[in-house]
């Protein structure tokens, strides 16, 4: 008779990883169930995808094309990268939270429990992509500067990814023990957008006021994504290594917390 041994026990977070990698064909079914949900008898597809930020394109431009036009000239090529990336960072957290919190997925099959928060993220790197080669092609359409400045979108894509992985299962910790925490969620993501540089140019923030901007993460990751769209330039390798490391950091926070709670959730779900 084999004793089980709690003690020579892996640790949680460490587990979590080798059943991802066990279970890599699962993540796969995953993301593609998800896209083929979201499209299901859709006759536009993915350009649903780019309806919500499109509908705040039009409202905003004709609200402040003028009142930022010193600072922000042709204000919608310089809003609408920032809409797509807070899209992605709002819509990701948002259907993490929700579906893991909400499913009961966990008492019906034994599998990484971080499983649906990373399918919800990848999905919503394939819309961001396909959202994004949109853009460029509309901008180059419109005669905008575009250049090799493009090559670092990827970096930023898979920083601002890591980041929001580990702000959805953070988020996603929350939910499981608390059930106020994605209806306060939602509510409060329209009042961060405004304390990032999503719609108005971080140049019409006063000195004083400009270090607030950077308590939204955010603000980095938005600000490294629009300047190849916008001005055909590449953040400084500063802002790569913030960004970096604010995305570890709360990754590995996001993940320990999770998988630490993980053991709970078929009883709280």
């Amino acid at each position: 008779m084999i004793e089980y041994d709690s003690a020579n026990r892996r640790p949680r977070a460490l587990e979590e990883i080798l059943e991802l990698r066990a279970h890599a064909p699962l993540l796969r079914e995953l993301v593609a169930r998800n896209i083929k949900v979201r499209y299901k008898r859709s006759a536009f597809g993915f350009l649903w995808t780019m309806a919500s930020p499109a509908l705040m394109l039009i409202v905003l431009s004709f609200a402040f094309t003028r009142a930022f036009a010193a600072s922000a000239p042709a204000y919608p090529a310089y809003v609408f990268p920032g809409l797509l990336l807070w899209n992605f960072f709002a819509q990701t957290t948002t259907m993490s939270g929700e579906e893991m919190a909400g499913s009961d997925i966990w008492k019906r099959l034994r599998f990484p429990k971080t499983a649906l928060a990373i399918s919800t993220l990848l999905t919503g790197m394939v819309n961001l992509a396909l959202a994004l080669i949109t853009l460029i092609a509309i901008l180059a359409l419109a005669h905008r500067p575009l250049g090799l400045a493009l090559l670092t979108l990827p970096i930023t894509i898979a920083l601002t990814a890591i980041f929001v992985l580990g702000a959805s299962l953070i988020l996603a910790t929350g939910a499981l023990r608390f059930g106020d925490v994605m209806p306060a969620w939602t509510i409060l993501l329209p009042a961060l957008m405004f304390t990032a540089p999503v719609i108005y140019p971080a140049g019409i923030v006063p000195p004083l006021l400009k270090p607030l901007l950077h308590l939204n993460p955010m603000t980095l990751y938005i600000e490294a994504f629009r300047a190849p769209l916008y001005t055909n330039t590449m953040p400084d390798p500063l802002t790569f290594i913030l960004m970096f490391t604010i995305a570890v950091v709360t990754l590995a926070l996001g993940w320990l917390l999770f998988t630490r709670s993980a053991d709970e959730i078929a009883y709280r779900v």
